[in-house]
């Protein structure tokens, strides 16, 4: 699909806002045992990081993958370094070349910005495909994103929601939404709003604040649900309190249909609400 250039800007911007923070340290119990990684992960623990970055950087410039991530990780946020993007593109480059996902997802994520180095949405998509084909699912959203847009390659919301539906299934509340509106719209998929439903509420179960909304809207209406108003309450005053601009509006004309005692249980319901994350 052919889109001019302020188009593009638009979709970056927003797709941008949807990328996940860089700023995951890597921890010694999970991926990387060496005394020196631990002592630098110790360091930053306790706030010196001028001590894990000389920790890591030993490690990183010896070739330790893991290192070489989370030295990406101090340039970009200007811990224990000088900050800077394009030394933090650097060092995801050289760890991402070895394979390892987390850098390649956060390289990919650099292209597609254009922190640190020129944007290309050809190079994002190449390390969001070898992220996603290491099982990374935050990557596997990401490249769906790409799909469903046509950016770096050609539009096909099919395979847009094949990605989203991979990262759903391991509980990635983000794409959990996206594969809902995807389902709502018969946007790749057949549509199917009782699939819908179901996917704006394992998002919303995990607070995700737009599926919250949209979870609401489908009980007010009754589309692919049985109505309920005291349900739709419970979800749409969820997503008001944290400051959802549409919830807001919606919850007003909400309120005007709702007897007193409907309206008392849902802010009941809504009360008891507590996120239970699938991801860990």
């Amino acid at each position: 699909m052919w889109m001019n250039e302020s188009m593009a800007g638009r979709i970056t911007k927003l797709l941008c806002m949807g990328l996940f923070i860089t700023g995951a340290f890597l921890t010694p119990a999970t991926y990387a045992n060496s005394a020196d990684f631990k002592t630098g992960y110790r360091a930053y623990q306790r706030g010196d990081f001028a001590a894990a970055a000389k920790e890591w950087l030993a490690l990183a410039e010896a070739g330790n993958t893991k290192a070489q991530y989370n030295v990406g990780i101090l340039f970009d946020q200007g811990k224990g370094v000088q900050q800077d993007r394009a030394e933090a593109v650097s060092w995801w480059r050289r760890s991402a070349e070895s394979g390892f996902r987390m850098a390649q997802h956060n390289l990919a994520n650099a292209y597609i910005a254009g922190d640190g180095v020129e944007q290309s949405y050809k190079d994002a998509v190449h390390w969001l495909q070898r992220a996603s084909e290491a099982g990374l699912n935050r990557s596997r959203y990401t490249l769906g994103k790409m799909y469903h847009y046509g950016l770096g390659v050609e539009m096909d919301v099919k395979r847009a929601a094949i990605l989203y539906l991979a990262a759903a299934e391991t509980g990635l509340d983000k794409a959990q939404y996206n594969l809902a509106k995807a389902y709502r719209d018969g946007d790749g998929v057949a549509q199917d709003h009782a699939l819908s439903v179901k996917w704006f509420r394992r998002a919303a179960e995990q607070g995700y604040t737009k599926a919250q909304n949209h979870l609401a809207t489908r009980y007010a209406r009754g589309q692919g649900i049985t109505a309920d108003m005291v349900e739709a309450y419970k979800w749409m005053s969820l997503a008001a309190q944290r400051g959802h601009s549409q919830a807001k509006e919606n919850l007003k004309a909400l309120v005007r249909q709702m007897t007193p005692e409907q309206r008392t249980e849902g802010k009941q319901r809504a009360a008891a609400f507590n996120p239970v994350r699938e991801l860990h």
